[in-house]
């Protein structure tokens, strides 16, 4: 057999997997080589069937057995791929009832195979596939479950990392700090949705309750403290300075961007949320010096020079704060 007769059987084979039309082409291939070949014309004589009926009744055989030997491996197929989806879908698959996350595991398998033996990254399409899957508008929450669900399933898989100690952080030293790039744990994933997702995926967790909302605006940190993923809720400025900081912005930069969503964000409280949750695991030195960072910040917030020396000194009574605790 050439390479290109194989390629040819291969894609013959997963055509019939995916749906039983397409299966007669491999009969032919599949279908055995008839062991009976050389007594099959004694026994038509003893019983007096033609040698042409002995054969029809032969292929019809192998062609049952062929049948039912693909329909087999296509129902193992299947109930892997199903298996794979709830497990990274667990909530999705609570919402949605078995009978639609069984036809929706088939449709995206057929519209995204799977590209390799391992069946962990098999989803990682399905937040996006759902939104084209869905129509209707009144579930199109679902999509960002989704999104929400395959970020702690890749939390789940992702590389430990070693954080910061006190003392580590202790002598990386306030000032130098604010000019700093921080190092963001590779398991984090920020979200921001138009519904409740972070309430709806507590409520499927052990004592939760369904909100009564679902169209509540929401930011979500997925962070994995230890070894089992969970989700932090954010506010809008969390949310952006959490961004810019994965974005590879300096601390001074992302607090830029949260105090100009709310003058009254409370970074001493969330600093230590994040350091509590690993989110933020170390600091890398800043190269920029912290006149020039102040220069920047000025013209791009538009903000009077008092207000900015009022920001920093807040910036720096709450670094304080947040380095005592610790």
């Amino acid at each position: 057999m050439t390479t290109a007769q194989l390629e040819l059987l291969q894609r013959s084979f997963a055509n019939a997997l995916d749906d039983a039309k397409h299966e007669q082409p491999l009969h032919r291939r599949l279908r055995p080589v008839p062991s009976t070949a050389a007594w099959a014309p004694a026994r038509s004589r003893e019983t007096g069937i033609s040698d042409s009926h002995t054969h029809l009744a032969a292929g019809l055989d192998a062609d049952a057995n062929v049948h039912r030997g693909i329909g087999l491996y296509r129902g193992n197929v299947r109930s892997h791929w199903r298996a794979a989806l709830a497990n990274a879908y667990p909530v999705l698959l609570a919402l949605v009832g078995d009978a639609w996350f069984d036809a929706l595991s088939i449709a995206y398998a057929r519209a995204h195979p799977s590209q390799s033996g391992d069946l962990n990254s098999f989803g990682d399409k399905l937040p996006a596939f759902i939104g084209q899957y869905e129509r209707n508008r009144r579930y199109r929450y679902f999509g960002d479950v989704a999104r929400l669900e395959w970020s702690l399933h890749v939390a789940y898989f992702a590389a430990d990392v070693t954080p910061f100690t006190p003392q580590q952080w202790l002598a990386a030293g306030e000032d130098r700090l604010l000019d700093s790039q921080l190092v963001v744990n590779p398991a984090c994933t920020a979200l921001a949705s138009r519904h409740a997702i972070a309430d709806i995926w507590l409520a499927h967790q052990p004592g939760g309750i369904m909100p009564r909302r679902l169209q509540v605006p929401t930011w979500a940190l997925v962070v994995r403290p230890r070894w089992r993923p969970t989700i932090l809720v954010h506010s809008a400025a969390a949310h952006a300075a959490f961004v810019a900081l994965q974005g590879g912005k300096t601390l001074n930069e992302a607090l830029d961007a949260a105090f100009a969503l709310d003058p009254e964000f409370d970074f001493t409280s969330q600093w230590q949320t994040w350091i509590s949750a690993t989110a933020i695991t170390g600091a890398v030195a800043g190269t920029t010096a912290r006149s020039v960072s102040r220069s920047c910040a000025t013209p791009r917030l538009q903000r009077p020079r008092f207000t900015l020396q009022s920001d920093e000194v807040k910036r720096a009574r709450q670094m304080n704060q947040a380095f005592a605790a610790r």
